[in-house]
């Protein structure tokens, strides 16, 4: 069996990290938030508490030395937990997956397909605060709304020196918030 890296993009509060407990249940899974979470777990504080954006890019450096350690280490599927909305957030991991032999698997969750329609101006209001209400780490409304609109859609399957090949986006059901891919 090919080793995996399961590349996770969607706004905060999308159903990433349900979409991972339920489809990668044994994964090796790496993301910024653990370095809030651990923060908050030493500190007795809550993740909002803690949470600072001017710490989000040490989070973001975490995130990527325990990914480096797992595929390191041979873990044979690593998730990357993190929003990964725009196709450079994702080329690092992409880059050193392959290096590393791993096959890298895009899983965007989103109501909205590649190649659909843009939503309309109400559709994304309501899929924005639909996610707010969601998220569990307090991330305000205006950054999710920002995420949305660079949410970058196509989703994939990477390997050493083959071209990406798309694979259907994984929908969440509107009344469950899970996966039903």
């Amino acid at each position: 069996m090919t080793s995996r890296v399961i590349l996770m993009v969607g706004c905060a509060g999308s159903g990433k990290s349900t979409y991972v407990r339920h489809h990668f249940p044994d994964a090796s899974i790496v993301s910024a938030d653990h370095y809030f979470e651990d923060l908050a777990s030493d500190s007795g504080e809550s993740f909002s508490e803690v949470w600072d954006l001017r710490s989000l890019g040490t989070a973001h450096r975490v995130c990527q030395q325990n990914f480096v350690e797992a595929i390191a280490a041979g873990d044979p599927i690593v998730v990357v937990d993190n929003t990964n909305v725009s196709a450079s957030d994702r080329q690092r991991f992409v880059k050193k997956s392959t290096e590393h032999g791993y096959e890298v698997e895009i899983h965007v969750l989103s109501l909205w397909l590649y190649g659909a329609p843009q939503p309309s101006s109400e559709q994304e209001a309501s899929y924005v605060s639909h996610c707010h209400g969601r998220n569990i780490h307090g991330v305000p409304l205006d950054v999710i709304a920002n995420q949305f609109r660079r949410l970058d859609l196509p989703s994939g399957v990477y390997r050493a020196g083959k071209p990406p090949e798309f694979i259907r986006p994984c929908l969440i059901a509107r009344e469950t918030g899970h996966d039903e891919a």
